[in-house]
């Protein structure tokens, strides 16, 4: 989040809010370290809040700062806490902390650590500000978390004598003697001409990143705006500026140009020596009251949005980050700075500050069994922000041995008798949380409880129906693992439910048993299978088709479970949404704004109508910008698709067309229509996007879209898509762009056509990408087109060696060439024709 400042008076207000408590999820990250998602209530809507709890008293656990190098340079929590991740300091939680300068990217507000400053920022003026009373979180030379108000102390010295600057790096009030430095982030004081100002060159030091506290430096006056000037001082690299009015102007008389004037920035007794501090606001929680350090009717106290806070316990040998997803209806509202002040009361929050938030607001644990930290809340923006600093959970452990060891059987479903099950170890933690590496051989199946089985070649066999325990060792953990054998199986499933695959290629399914409702793990070689309608054959689990297109069935016996699947051996794609209504259907946008509505004038490819995307990125010049297509329940797709297909009339503005399907086990893939900067066409065509062999069907299409990762490229159109398709052959028979037209003219091979407007056209637009030809299954020629006598006509070439003859085209100028005065027509011009 960027900062903006503005004045309003304060007030206090206190009231009472009710916490509704819901559902707790919980896992310890290291000994020191645990993690809660908490579902919630707070002012009458869900409220999903993700809270570290950090013991700082646990000799392998601490908490640091992170920022990128530069420190200028904005990156995700994930990536940040990636980047310091490394053996022995393993970053297992971190939020966001800092707000950031939106122009350039600095933190705005001091960081320190071990005395040195990092990042000296800025102050707030007004009331309505988050840092109008400066505050901070950071872990004292003691070893204890701290949050608290903090002073800087600024002292100048010239010619013998001392004296203290108001403040710094914030507007200068009457009577006031502000420093300024580059930490103000503006390249003049901007203060008015009621005062003087004096420029200090020549020191040897970044005030604003490499001091420390306490340390003096001296530079000499290089410069002084006097009163009544109104332009205001330059602020140095080399330096800093000393601006004051009123009373306060006498402490700056007497310096004159060639003076030594020193600088010593130091911070109170309570911060000095700190491990680090990191300053933000408002103060949220003091001496385990809601007490917040801004005006609480101001906009930022009352907008109701994500939240991320830091916040310890009386004693501060506890620390909690605490995160609040918001903006996101019947999941999590998001808090007012009131309400998340009262609700860091509820659990436990003795003092508590305010870090960035909204869009912002993230947290990264590490989950069982991975080295790095993953994203654990739900931006607002759909996707992470990139921010300037963090707060990292961290574990100093060394890794140790082996003691939780999570094992799961390698097919789901309870165990046929008779059948064999073997098993997977998923993670190895030592005794400290850290992963190990996984070696399954060091797996040992050792026993069965209640005789349900036995084990074989280190895997486990069916020997009567009932529920046991099998032990087994990994190095020197003990692993207890449940178990269930079956006797009956009373269905059969197939899946997927239906097969649609091309002439004389094959397709494989999967056949499951089931018993009391839970999937049976039994040998499907068991199972009698038969064909009907000279489909194909069955060769196990895989369908191999005949060579003719036909339609029948599978059908599979076992004892008396019986299953049968639909089978349609066919190169032909199926149609699964014709686009011509917007019933189940919305326009979801990621930094852009985006419209979805039925097209009617513009010739669709199929039945009445196609659907118009409109989006608009020019408002957002940061990060991917994205325009959704969304099916909000998913569009079924039958059998195992290979492609989908869509007719897609571009706009020619070089974006990225992708879409989102989701397969049978809920897990969302993401496929491409084009590459990046791909849509680069003006009219219809046919696009495809193949879909992964690891993807299990039956699927379905849940959003079709355009994104554009370039901030150059982001401006407004639409495009226009229909004849949504599902393929299921490796050579599909082509689709046609047009069905020819027996009434179409007939011309020679060589024909040149002029298209001539009833008015002046804008030349610039008669090219190939906006006037084509294209023959019947969209394969644009490669004819010439240039203008005519006057702007009023088109003309169109054959292409070198002529057109086909016997073959059918189109010449297409489409709706986006405008006339003179940048008016599009209202649809594409169409000549059919046939070549003799």
């Amino acid at each position: 989040m960027y900062l903006k400042f503005k004045r309003m008076p304060a007030f206090l207000l206190a009231f009472i809010l009710v916490f509704s408590s819901l559902p707790v999820s919980a896992a310890t990250l290291s000994p020191g370290i645990h993690h809660e998602t908490i579902s919630t209530s707070v002012g009458g809507y869900p409220q999903k809040v993700n809270k570290l709890s950090i013991d700082v008293t646990n000799p392998y656990t601490k908490i640091e700062y992170g920022v990128s190098n530069p420190i200028n340079t904005l990156k995700t929590v994930t990536n940040l806490s990636k980047e310091h991740t490394y053996p022995s300091h393993n970053v297992v939680g971190a939020i966001n902390a800092s707000f950031y300068t939106f122009e350039n990217r600095y933190p705005s507000y001091l960081l320190a650590k071990n005395d040195q400053i990092v990042n000296l920022g800025r102050v707030s003026t007004n009331f309505n500000d988050y840092m109008y009373v400066p505050a901070a979180f950071g872990v004292t030379a003691e070893n204890k978390a701290k949050v608290g108000r903090y002073s800087l102390e600024r002292t100048i010295e010239h010619n013998g004598s001392s004296f203290k600057t108001t403040d710094m790096n914030r507007d200068r009030a009457n009577n006031e003697l502000i420093l300024y430095t580059e930490g103000l982030r503006e390249d003049k004081t901007r203060q008015n001409q009621y005062g003087i100002e004096v420029v200090v060159t020549g020191v040897t030091k970044k005030v604003d990143s490499q001091l420390k506290f306490g340390e003096k430096v001296t530079g000499k006056v290089s410069a002084i705006r006097p009163y009544g000037q109104y332009t205001s001082s330059t602020i140095p690299k080399d330096g800093f500026v000393l601006s004051a009015s009123g009373t306060s102007s006498a402490k700056l008389s007497s310096m004159k140009i060639g003076d030594d004037v020193s600088l010593t920035v130091d911070v109170d007794s309570a911060w000095k020596g700190s491990q680090f501090m990191l300053a933000s606001g408002p103060l949220l929680v003091q001496d385990g009251k809601s007490a917040l350090t801004i005006d609480i009717t101001a906009g930022r106290a009352t907008e109701r949005t994500p939240r991320t806070a830091v916040a310890t316990d009386a004693t501060g040998s506890r620390a909690y980050f605490i995160t609040v997803d918001g903006r996101q209806s019947g999941y999590s509202q998001g808090m007012t700075l009131i309400e998340f002040s009262k609700y860091l009361v509820s659990i436990g929050a003795y003092n508590a500050i305010n870090l960035d938030g909204g869009g912002s607001t993230a947290m990264v644990t590490r989950r069982y069994g991975n080295v790095y930290p993953s994203l654990i809340n739900r931006p607002s923006d759909g996707s992470e922000r990139s921010v300037s600093a963090i707060l990292e959970a961290i574990s100093t452990a060394p890794n140790g041995q082996a003691t939780h060891v999570n094992v799961s059987q390698d097919q789901e479903g309870i165990v046929a008798v008779g059948a064999s099950l073997g098993f997977k170890v998923n993670y190895v933690l030592d005794q400290y949380y850290n992963p190990l590496k996984v070696d399954s051989t060091k797996l040992e199946l050792q026993e069965v409880s209640n005789g349900v089985g036995k084990i074989e070649n280190n895997r486990f066999v069916g020997v009567k129906a009932g529920t046991g325990q099998i032990t087994a060792k990994y190095d020197t953990a003990t692993v207890s693992i449940p178990v269930t054998v079956t006797d009956t199986i009373e269905q059969l499933v197939a899946s997927p439910s239906e097969v649609r695959v091309g002439l004389g290629e094959s397709a494989n399914f999967q056949v499951n048993g089931i018993s009391k409702n839970q999937k049976v793990i039994f040998n499907p070689a068991a199972v009698s299978w038969t064909t009907t309608g000279g489909v194909g054959s069955i060769n196990g689990t895989t369908f191999n088709a005949g060579n003719s297109e036909a339609t029948g069935s599978i059908t599979g016996t076992f004892g008396s479970a019986r299953v049968s699947i639909p089978v349609t051996v066919s190169n032909k794609s199926l149609q699964v949404s014709g686009l011509d209504s917007l019933t189940g259907l919305k326009a979801e946008t990621i930094r852009s704004s985006a419209t979805i509505g039925l097209e009617k004038t513009l010739q669709a490819k199929e039945g009445s109508s196609s659907l118009k995307l409109s989006y608009d990125f020019s408002s957002f010049a940061e990060g991917t910008s994205v325009s959704y297509l969304t099916w909000p329940n998913g569009l079924s797709i039958p059998a195992a698709p290979k492609k989908i297909g869509a007719w897609v009339y571009g706009d020619g503005a070089n974006h990225w067309l992708r879409a989102a399907i989701t397969d049978a086990n809920g897990r969302e893939t993401v496929i491409d229509f084009t590459q990046d900067g791909g849509l680069n066409w003006v009219g219809w065509k046919y696009v495809e996007a193949t879909i992964p062999t690891n993807v299990q069907s039956p699927v379905k299409l849940n959003k079709i879209y355009i994104a554009e990762t370039s901030s150059a490229k982001k401006g407004k159109g639409s495009i226009w898509i229909d004849q949504v398709q599902a393929v299921y052959s490796n050579q599909p028979i082509p689709t046609k762009s047009f069905v020819p037209s027996s009434s179409a003219r007939v011309v020679d091979t060589n024909k040149q056509f002029t298209v001539t407007f009833n008015q002046q056209m804008n030349s610039a637009f008669f090219n190939t990408k906006h006037v084509y030809v294209e023959d019947e299954f969209g394969a644009r020629q490669s004819v010439a087109v240039r203008t005519g006598s006057d702007a009023t006509k088109v003309v169109v070439s054959a292409p070198t060696g002529g057109y086909v003859k016997g073959k059918s085209y189109r010449l297409v100028v489409t709706h986006f060439v405008p006339n003179g005065k940048g008016v599009r027509m209202v649809k594409d011009s169409i000549t059919e024709f046939k070549v003799q």
